[in-house]
């Protein structure tokens, strides 16, 4: 039994059995990404806890390790602070309310979807339903999130392509430099699309409704027309917002440069962590590590690249003279993922203890 969607889309209602069988894959998918976590840790804290050779000396409570501690948990701050600006400065040229808290939600709570999503595909989706429902229009809540993301993905690319030229012999296997590439050439394709869509919505319209009348031959979708109507004025509405962002040239300069800052930021962390646990990797190297640690595992579809993401690390940092490598690894992974999930589910809290506080005086 069939019913149709707002937009002509067929949608079976799923029967019992049918929605068994997702949970059951669901739970299924949720205990192979912890298993596969799980022996990524092992396997490192097996291969780092027998390296031979003399062991550090370190002391987590010394001022050398407090000082390289915070300075990694400042690295996620002037992350977190950059994008926010960005937010500020697209809500000032769009004539819209200036917030700071929706502009620090919006990037934290973006942050927190991408990394509980596979490909980190729910970030953007989020930030343009939050910013509309907090009262933005939705022309604007659309183009805030597109230009935050083609920013900072063009920062992304400029970093990758420094590492992959200047920082070729950090790499270590063949493999690892592969998947750099392939990794590259993913955040190249998608903000490509966004650009040439928002550019030429009309043009991307004829596109998809290519595909549309495609689905409609294949009984997917009904009303076709409809459909492709739908789809040029959500087009349009997004170029409209993109082109008022970008009548002033000096904004997108300036978001850039921000996006520069932020991912600069998100690189040196393993840097510092590095020193906490005593190592002694020069900056530019670690930083090009680091960006061959998110170039080589961005295609990887589990939330935040998890798995993939410490086995990368470990591999490129393993020349790391003596113990503390393992530690060092989870503690970037805490700075560099963990963190904003804690952040995004504190940012939770606090609206579910403001909503309560309100409806009971309310009451």
């Amino acid at each position: 039994m069939s019913a149709e969607r707002e937009d002509g889309v067929y949608a079976e209602k799923p029967s019992r059995s049918t929605s068994q069988r997702k949970r059951y894959l669901r739970a299924a998918g949720v205990l192979a990404f912890i298993a596969v976590n799980a022996l990524v840790l092992f396997f490192t804290a097996r291969s780092d806890f027998s390296r031979p050779g003399e062991k550090l000396s370190y002391s987590l409570a010394s001022e050398h390790s407090l000082r390289n501690a915070a300075c990694a948990l400042g690295c996620v701050a002037l992350a977190l602070a950059a994008e926010t600006i960005k937010y500020l400065l697209m809500m000032k040229r769009l004539k819209h309310r200036l917030s700071l808290r929706t502009a620090f939600e919006a990037t934290a709570l973006g942050k927190y979807y991408d990394f509980v999503t596979p490909f980190g595909t729910g970030g953007q989706p989020f930030q343009i339903w939050y910013l509309h429902s907090s009262g933005y229009s939705g022309g604007a809540a659309s183009a805030m999130p597109l230009a935050e993301y083609i920013t900072k993905q063009s920062a992304i690319v400029l970093m990758c392509l420094a590492a992959l030229s200047f920082g070729r012999e950090t790499a270590g296997a063949l493999g690892i430099r592969i998947a750099a590439y392939a990794g590259l050439l993913a955040y190249m394709l998608v903000p490509a699309m966004v650009v040439i869509s928002a550019l030429s919505p009309s043009a991307s319209a004829r596109i998809v409704g290519f595909f549309v009348h495609v689905g409609a031959k294949l009984r997917l979708l009904r009303h076709p027309e409809r459909t492709v109507e739908r789809i040029e004025a959500a087009l349009t509405r997004y170029s409209d917002s993109l082109k008022r962002l970008a009548a002033g040239h000096w904004l997108f300069a300036v978001l850039f440069a921000l996006s520069l800052v932020g991912q600069a930021a998100l690189f040196s962390i393993p840097y510092f962590v590095l020193r906490v646990f005593g190592g002694h990797t020069p900056y530019l190297q670690a930083v090009c590590m680091c960006v061959y640690v998110y170039a080589s595992t961005t295609i990887v579809p589990t939330p935040g690249n998890a798995g993939a993401a410490e086995g990368s690390f470990y591999l490129l940092f393993e020349q790391m003279e003596g113990s503390g490598l393992f530690w060092a690894m989870l503690a970037w992974r805490f700075c560099s993922y963990y963190i904003f999930i804690l952040l995004g589910l504190v940012i939770y809290a606090v609206k579910l203890a403001e909503n309560a506080f309100s409806s009971r005086r309310h009451e």
